[in-house]
């Protein structure tokens, strides 16, 4: 493994996950604010990625295949989301297992925020600029909030990308 890889398997069959300090704190922070989203009665827009639609011509079948499924789901996120919290806070070298809960997490996060930033999966890649949208000076701080969420965004790409390959490496 090479010292600068953010995330590595082991010859081992572990996983090292080599990050700063301030990364980490974002990361925590964000999983916080993932578990409450998800612990929230409101069950905010946002979320409806990691919810999808089953049966999107069937509204009856769709309710049922939610109420059967929602829990289920809900538990395995906030699952992973402990799982990952644990990993950044306290340890280096994980099993397969936390790193698979970890690189699940960091998708959910990333779904998220790209939720909240109406990005759709035509649109990675494509440049902030490029919508042709024109704000003037009192829209300055969303302006600031907006392109914060997308740095995550892709920065949470970057990470699920070096989790993937780690994991694709082999033993």
């Amino acid at each position: 493994m090479k010292n600068d890889y953010p995330i590595a398997r082991t010859k081992h069959g572990k996983f090292r996950i080599d990050l700063h300090d301030d990364h980490r704190e974002v990361l925590l922070e964000l999983i916080e604010q993932f578990r409450e989203s998800l612990t929230s009665a409101n069950h905010e827009a946002n979320l409806r990625r990691l919810f999808p639609t089953a049966y999107h011509n069937d509204a009856k079948a769709d309710a049922e295949y939610q109420r059967l499924m929602r829990d289920e789901l809900l538990a395995s996120r906030l699952a992973s989301a402990e799982v990952a919290s644990n990993v950044i806070a306290n340890k280096n070298e994980i099993s397969a297992e936390e790193m698979d809960a970890f690189t699940r997490s960091v998708n959910s996060l990333r779904l998220v925020l790209g939720t909240s930033l109406d990005i759709a999966e035509s649109d990675y890649g494509a440049k902030a600029d490029d919508t042709g949208d024109s704000r003037d000076d009192d829209d300055a701080g969303d302006t600031d909030e907006t392109e914060i969420q997308r740095e995550l965004y892709e920065y949470l790409g970057w990470l699920l990308e070096w989790c993937v390959m780690a994991q694709s490496e082999p033993t």
